[in-house]
């Protein structure tokens, strides 16, 4: 809906432009109106305005000297000036000031409500345009981007299908690495601090982190980046042009730099940020496996800040000893230690990767048999609890799935066992989805009820949403979805109803039944009812 504020220092016709447009157009326009020019400005401070219809004769601030302030502190805002005189000064002063149309008195209402509805169409045609234009932009920005952080995801995850691992691939996502040589891997991570901040200004940081990085590495190195679930910043690096004679030299080189990228990154974020990296040089077809043990490293040193490690100073598993098979699976309780609250909050991405780790897990031979227990263990027991939270274990469809959960003996393979917990996990889908229709449901039963008891009142889209502590425009599309019928049309119908209602107690004066429903005169109401169902209120009882 759009904004309007009416202004003329004249009270009876003021109030006669607003039933006029309440009228006509109340279904597209929230109204406002103001008897002067400093009031007018008063109101426009509060709130957005996207119309202005003024007269033009007013004391003390005229219609033109409104206009001219207006668009100086809102130049977004339509001009539509009124006047009784049809003088040429006013009309270039009206038109060179940015007005939109400028309607003598004495046209009438139906040129002044064409004028308004012409202005509204301008301001849709606007608003689909700057949408149009701005969604283009961030597609062509985006796309690009995106393509590449997709891909270097499915690389890290062993998603990436080795057939697409070639020179073509990298070069339509813009990516300057060389396919037929071998990589440098690190991964940044945010120190235990920052492990409260919400996810988007946790990318926010990463991509602060991710300018640094370009500052200091851009004009020696090519690299591919990404950020990784909002937990981790990963750089793929090769020397550019034999930059570097050998190996050492580069090591030695992304050491040094990688110190300056976070004392640099810490004094512009006001965070900390750790890195491990690879010592060596590793294949394409190793990122995977490279990029597990380098997230194991930081997890193993979770609580120690802006820290490097490399292999050298945490040499890992190459003999896949108990240390650090452990190492893995103390990480991975850690995350499962969260299953619970994402789960009550509905973060399903959140779940699922927890659950995808646990898939990764199970296909590793390290993992024996009782240690992938005591992990489906940590899983199926956040499950369970969640389950019981929610009243779950009660439903006869729900409780044969999580009576399995502490029966691993039953399950013919890790693959089956998963498969029941992605089930359970689709079920609290489910439960969420349900919760949130019943949301929608109390929600619109209160604003029935509230229009219902206050057919006398203010039942403005600003008002009802205030009820229910919503956005205006989220709740008007909520009512459409549900309903059928715009919250206007709703209003209209039930005002109608209860004036038919009215109108058969033969007691009942016109002018008292136009008060019980809101209208400001038994004028305005006769109007609204005849343009509703053909007859006027007299026409009605005596039919």
């Amino acid at each position: 809906m759009y904004r309007m504020l009416i202004v003329d220092d004249e009270k009876l016709l003021l109030d006669g432009l607003h039933e006029l447009f309440q009228e006509n157009e109340g279904h597209r326009l929230e109204l406002y109106k103001a008897s002067s020019g400093l009031e007018a400005l008063r109101a426009m401070s509060e709130k957005r305005i996207d119309i202005l219809l003024s007269d033009i004769k007013m004391p003390k601030m005229s219609g033109l000297e409104l206009g001219d302030r207006v668009k100086q502190s809102w130049p977004e805002c339509r001009l539509i000036f009124l006047t009784g005189f049809d003088e040429f000064d006013y009309v270039h002063h009206a038109i060179k000031n940015g007005a939109e149309n400028y309607i003598l008195k004495s046209e009438g209402d139906e040129a002044i409500v064409e004028a308004v509805r012409k202005t509204i169409a301008e301001l849709e045609e606007q608003q689909r345009m700057d949408m149009l234009i701005k969604q283009a932009r961030e597609i062509q920005r985006q796309q690009a981007g995106h393509h590449r952080a997709l891909f270097i995801s499915d690389l890290l995850e062993g998603l990436q299908p080795k057939e697409e691992l070639t020179a073509h691939t990298l070069e339509g996502l813009g990516i300057r690495l060389a396919i037929d040589r071998s990589l440098i891997m690190a991964v940044a991570r945010m120190d235990l601090a920052a492990t409260s901040i919400r996810l988007p200004e946790k990318e926010l940081l990463f991509t602060a982190l991710h300018s640094v990085c370009v500052r200091f590495l851009s004009t020696y190195v090519d690299y591919a980046d990404v950020i990784y679930n909002r937990e981790y910043y990963v750089l793929l690096i090769q020397a550019r042009d034999n930059a570097f004679q050998t190996q050492e030299r580069l090591i030695t080189f992304l050491q040094g730099s990688i110190e300056t990228i976070q004392q640099t990154a810490e004094k512009s974020t006001g965070h900390t940020f750790s890195f491990a990296l690879t010592d060596k040089f590793i294949e394409w077809g190793d990122t995977s496996k490279q990029f597990t043990i380098l997230k194991a490293f930081l997890s193993r040193c979770y609580d120690a800040k802006q820290i490097i490690i490399t292999d050298r100073n945490l040499p890992f598993m190459a003999k896949q000893d108990e240390e650090e098979v452990r190492g893995f699976i103390e990480v991975f309780h850690k995350r499962a230690n969260a299953l619970e609250t994402y789960i009550e909050s509905g973060r399903k991405d959140e779940v699922q990767s927890i659950l995808s780790e646990l898939s990764s897990y199970a296909e590793w031979e390290a993992i024996d048999e009782m240690r992938y227990m005591e992990m489906y263990c940590a899983v199926a027991l956040r499950l369970l609890t969640a389950a019981n939270k929610f009243g779950l274990d009660r439903d006869s469809a729900v409780a044969p799935h999580i009576a399995k959960l502490l029966q691993p003996a039953i399950f013919h393979s890790r693959k089956e066992s998963i498969a029941t917990l992605e089930h359970l996990v689709n079920l609290f889908d489910h439960y969420h989805a349900a919760q949130s229709s019943k949301m929608r449901g109390d929600v619109l039963g209160k604003i029935i009820y509230y229009i219902e008891t206050h057919l006398d009142g203010d039942l403005s889209i600003t008002n009802l949403a205030e009820q229910v502590y919503l956005n205006p425009d989220y709740l008007s599309r909520m009512f459409k979805q549900s309903k059928g019928i715009t919250i206007s049309d709703y209003i209209a119908a039930l005002k109608i109803q209860r004036a038919k209602e009215m109108l058969s107690e033969p007691q009942r004066l016109v002018q008292d039944i136009a008060k019980a429903l809101g209208f400001t005169s038994a004028g305005y109401f006769s109007r609204f009812f005849k343009k509703e169902t053909g007859q006027t209120p007299q026409e009605f009882r005596t039919a």
